[in-house]
C-alpha cells in the first residue's frame, strides 16, 4: 500500500513540475504573441508602470551603440544642460563628470573653468579632491584580506587591536566587528576626541597608537549593528589596524600599490605635491573664497585622496566587473550588498541603506550603490547601478547644491532599461553543436527540440506551442553549460523573468552526444534524449 501511495505521489509531482515548465513557455509566449499582434511597434513604458501582470521589467545589459539611438541623444543633451545649470560662478565654477556603460565611457562633460582666475575648462584629467570616496580603499583592503583567507569579516576588532577599547553604552555587550567598521554600523563616534581650539574632526597628526590612546574610556555612540551612524573615525581605524597586522604598517602604500597602480589610475593619490596641485581645479567655499589644500594626516583613509573623472571611470568599472578588478566576483558581490536599513534621517535622507562603505537606495526598483564625498571646497559622487552595468561619476570644485548623482540616475535608468528591453537579446554561438541537438522528453509529458539556428547558435523549441515565441535561445557558457535566453522583439516580463539567463545543464555524455539536460532554477531535472 505504501509503495503504491509513493508511486502516486511521485507521479503527481512529475505532472506538477511538467505543468509548471510547460506553463513557463506556453503562457508567456502566447501572451507575447497576442501583444505583438496588437502592436508591431514597441511602446515606451514609463519607469513606474508595471507590465499587465504586475511585474517589473529587468532587461539584461548588452553591448549597443548609444550614439545611434535618439533616446540617448536626448538624455545626453539633458545631462549637459542640467550639469551646466549646477555651475556657480562664485562657489562652484568647475564640474567634471562621465557616464560609464559596461566597459566604456559613453558620455562625458567638463563644464565651467578650473578656477575663477584661469578661464579654461576642466578635462578628464583635471584633479579634484574626492573626499569620502576615499573610504572605498580601506573597505577594499578588508575584502581583499577576506578573499585571501587572512581575516573573517565578522572577527572582532580586538582580535587585531587588543589595545582598542571603547566603553559600550549601558547594557550593551556586543563587540565591534571588522565589517561593522566598514559599513557605518559600528556605533563608533564620528571623530576622535579633539579640542576645537587646537584640533580638528578631520585632521590628526598622530599615529594609530596615539589614536587608540585617545579613545580609551570614550563611550560608543550606539550599540554595534543597531543603527546607521556616519563615522569618519571608523575607516582610518580599520585601514591602519589592518595595515599594522597584514602589511608593513603603511596603509597608503598598500592602497597605492594594490589598487591605484594595479588599476592604472594615473592621477589618483594622497600626496599633494606641487605637481598635483598644479593640475587641480581650485575648490571654493560657500563664501566664494578659495579652499586651502590640507593633508588629513592619520585620517587619510577617510577622505584624503584625489582623483580625476577619467580615473573614477576606471575605478567604477572595476566594481561593475566590466574591466580589471581588484576582487573576485564572489567577493565583489559580498562587498556590494546592503548591510543595514537606515532611518530616513541618515545623512539628511541621502541614503536608505548603508553598505561597505556605500550609501545605498533604490531608484525604479534598481539598487543604487553610491559613495559621496564632501570636503571644504570639493564634492564628489561615484554612483553605480550594478544590474545595468552603469556608473555615473561627478566631481565639483565646490560644495554640492543637491544630490546630482541621484537626479541624473532618475533620468538615465528608464532610458537604459526601456532601450535594452526593446533589443533582441544576444545568444552566444556554440561550438560542437551536434552533440546537443535532438529531441528531448520530460517523462513523456513534455518535449523540447534543440536545433541549430542562424550564426551557430542553439535554439530550444517547444513543439506544443505555436507562434513566434515558442523558441528560446541557448547561450553558450562552457561545455555542457548554457544560459536560457528568452527571445522576442520586446523583453518579456513574466514569472520567466526568474528563468531568463538561468542555467541549462547538459550531462550523461556518451557516443559523442549529451543525453540529458536539467534546468535547476525551474526545478526541472531529467529531460532525456529520445
Amino acid at each position: 500500500m505504501s509503495q503504491a501511495r509513493d508511486t502516486v505521489v511521485l507521479a503527481a509531482l512529475l505532472v506538477a513540475a511538467a505543468a509548471t515548465f510547460a506553463a513557463l513557455f506556453a503562457w508567456q509566449y502566447a501572451k507575447n504573441e497576442r501583444s505583438h499582434q496588437q502592436s508591431s511597434t514597441p511602446t515606451t513604458i514609463s519607469p513606474d508602470t508595471p507590465a499587465p501582470n504586475g511585474c517589473p521589467y529587468y532587461p539584461q545589459p548588452q553591448k549597443m551603440d548609444v550614439g545611434e539611438n535618439p533616446a540617448f541623444s536626448e538624455l545626453f543633451k539633458w545631462m549637459d544642460e542640467y550639469l551646466k545649470s549646477t555651475l556657480h560662478n562664485v562657489t562652484r565654477p568647475s564640474i567634471s563628470a562621465n557616464l560609464v556603460y559596461l566597459d566604456k565611457i559613453v558620455w562625458k562633460g567638463n563644464f565651467g573653468n578650473i578656477s575663477k582666475t584661469e578661464h579654461h575648462p576642466p578635462t578628464e584629467d583635471t584633479i579634484y579632491r574626492i573626499a569620502s570616496i576615499s573610504k572605498i580603499f580601506p573597505a577594499l583592503f578588508l575584502f581583499k584580506l577576506w578573499e585571501d583567507g587572512k581575516v573573517n569579516l565578522y572577527d572582532p576588532v580586538t582580535k587585531y587591536a587588543p589595545d582598542f577599547s571603547l566603553r559600550p553604552q549601558m547594557g550593551a555587550t556586543s563587540d565591534i566587528n571588522l565589517i561593522d567598521m566598514a559599513s557605518q554600523i559600528s556605533g563608533l563616534p564620528g571623530a576622535l576626541p579633539f579640542n576645537p581650539t587646537n584640533g580638528s574632526a578631520i585632521i590628526f597628526e598622530g599615529n594609530l597608537e596615539d589614536a587608540l590612546l585617545l579613545l580609551e574610556n570614550q563611550i560608543l555612540a550606539a550599540e554595534p549593528r543597531t543603527t546607521c551612524i556616519y563615522s569618519n573615525l571608523a575607516y582610518p581605524l580599520l585601514g591602519h589596524i589592518l595595515a599594522r597586522n597584514f602589511s608593513d604598517g603603511n596603509f597608503t602604500r598598500w592602497a597605492q600599490t594594490d589598487v591605484v597602480n594595479n588599476l592604472g589610475l594615473a592621477n589618483t593619490g594622497f600626496t599633494y605635491d606641487d605637481d598635483v596641485i598644479s593640475k587641480m581645479a581650485t575648490g571654493y567655499l560657500g563664501t566664494g573664497d578659495a579652499a586651502s589644500i590640507f593633508d588629513m594626516g592619520w585620517y587619510g583613509p577617510a577622505g584624503n585622496y584625489y582623483s580625476t573623472a577619467g580615473d573614477l571611470a576606471k575605478f567604477s568599472m572595476s566594481f561593475l566587473e566590466t574591466s580589471k578588478t581588484i576582487l573576485k566576483q564572489a567577493t565583489l558581490s559580498e562587498m556590494m550588498r546592503p548591510r543595514h536599513d537606515c532611518e530616513h534621517d541618515y545623512l539628511g535622507g541621502l541614503a536608505q541603506m548603508t553598505g561597505s562603505p556605500w550609501e545605498m537606495e533604490t531608484i525604479d526598483e534598481y539598487l543604487i550603490v553610491r559613495k559621496d564625498g564632501d570636503l571644504p571646497g570639493y564634492s564628489s559622487s561615484m554612483a553605480l547601478v550594478p544590474s545595468l552595468k552603469i556608473a555615473f561619476n561627478v566631481l565639483m570644485s565646490g560644495n554640492r547644491g543637491e544630490n546630482v548623482a541621484r537626479k541624473v540616475l532618475q533620468e538615465l535608468i528608464p532610458v537604459f532599461r526601456d532601450t535594452l528591453r526593446r533589443l533582441e537579446q544576444k545568444v552566444t554561438p556554440t561550438p560542437d553543436r551536434a552533440k546537443y541537438t535532438g529531441t528531448y522528453s520530460y517523462y513523456e509529458l513534455l518535449t523540447q527540440v534543440i536545433k541549430e539556428g542562424p550564426g551557430g547558435v542553439l535554439l530550444m523549441e517547444n513543439p506544443q506551442v505555436s507562434g513566434r515565441y515558442n523558441t528560446t535561445g541557448l547561450s553558450f557558457v562552457e561545455d555542457g553549460v548554457f544560459r536560457l535566453v528568452i527571445l522576442g522583439g520586446e523583453y518579456p516580463c513574466p514569472s520567466p523573468d526568474v528563468y531568463n539567463q538561468e542555467i541549462v545543464h547538459f550531462r550523461d555524455y556518451s557516443n559523442g552526444t549529451y543525453n540529458t539536460f536539467d534546468m535547476p532554477a525551474a526545478f526541472v531535472y531529467g529531460f532525456k534524449r529520445i
